[in-house]
C-alpha cells in the first residue's frame, strides 16, 4: 500500500490518498469475510475456497463502490475534471448546458465564471423544477446558483447533461465561462490498484465484504459490517 500526495499548507491540507493493489485489497476483503462470517454463523464462509470467493468480490466492486460514493464524504475520492466537455449556450436567456462524461457518477463541484459560489450538488429534473428554473425571477442567481441533471439527444446519441440557469442575460455566449468543473467518475470494474483518500479504504473494504455477503443472502452478517463501517467515519 503506498500512500502519495501529501502536502499541508498555512491554508488547507490536500487529500491523501492511498494506493492499495488489487491482490491486497481482495485479501483485506477475505479476512473481513471470514472474520464477519465467523462471528455469526460460527464457521467461515471462504475456508479453502479463496479464489471462487475473491472473483465474487472483484465482480461486485464496482457496485460497492457506487454505495461508497453515496455514504462516505466526497473528499475521500479522487475527482476528474469536465471543463473541457461540450457547453451549449442559450446566452440570451443567461442558461446553458455541460454535456457530461459518460463515466460521470457524482458531481464534486461546479463553477460558472461569475458565480459567487460553487455548486456542490444538482437536482435530477421533475416537471416542478423544470418550471421554475424557467420563470427568470425565481430560478438560481449568481449568488445562490442552481444547476440540474437532463438527459439529452446529442447527435442521436442519448447524453446526460448538467443544466445551469444562473447567469446574467447578455448577448455575448463568450461570458458563459467554465471556472470549475468536478465529479468522481463511475467504477465499471476493479482496476490494478484501488485509490482513495486513506481513510476510506477500511470502510471500502467493509462496504465491499457486506455487499458481497449480501449477494450470499447472509444479511445479518452484513448488516453487523454495515454497522461498523457507521463507526468508522
Amino acid at each position: 500500500m503506498r500512500i502519495k500526495n501529501v502536502f499541508l499548507s498555512s491554508f488547507f491540507q490536500i487529500p491523501i490518498y492511498t494506493t492499495m493493489t488489487k491482490t491486497s485489497f481482495i485479501d483485506k476483503v477475505l479476512q473481513i469475510l471470514n472474520e464477519a462470517d465467523a462471528s455469526i454463523t460460527g464457521g467461515q464462509m471462504v475456508g479453502s475456497d479463496n479464489t471462487s470467493v475473491a472473483v465474487y468480490i472483484e465482480k461486485l466492486f464496482p457496485a460497492a463502490w457506487r454505495r461508497a460514493v453515496k455514504l462516505f464524504p466526497r473528499s475521500w475520492f479522487i475527482t476528474k475534471s469536465f471543463a473541457d466537455q461540450t457547453i451549449i449556450v442559450d446566452a440570451p436567456d443567461g442558461t446553458g448546458y455541460v454535456l457530461l462524461p459518460t463515466d460521470f457518477l457524482l458531481l464534486s463541484s461546479f463553477k460558472m465564471k461569475g458565480w459567487k459560489e460553487n455548486c456542490l450538488t444538482a437536482f435530477e429534473e421533475t416537471p416542478a423544477i423544470n418550471k421554475k428554473q424557467s420563470n427568470e425571477y425565481l430560478r438560481g442567481t449568481v449568488q445562490r446558483p442552481v444547476c440540474v441533471f437532463r438527459y439529452i439527444s446529442y447527435q442521436n446519441t442519448l447524453r446526460q447533461a448538467l443544466y445551469y440557469y444562473s447567469l446574467p442575460r447578455t448577448a455575448d455566449a463568450t461570458t458563459h465561462i467554465v471556472e470549475t468543473a468536478l465529479y468522481i467518475p463511475n467504477v465499471t470494474e476493479m482496476g490494478a490498484n484501488i485509490e482513495i483518500n486513506y481513510q476510506g479504504i477500511e470502510p471500502l473494504a467493509y462496504l465491499c465484504a457486506a455487499t458481497v455477503l449480501s449477494s450470499f443472502e447472509k444479511d445479518a452478517a452484513a448488516k453487523v459490517l454495515e454497522s461498523k463501517i457507521l463507526e468508522m467515519m
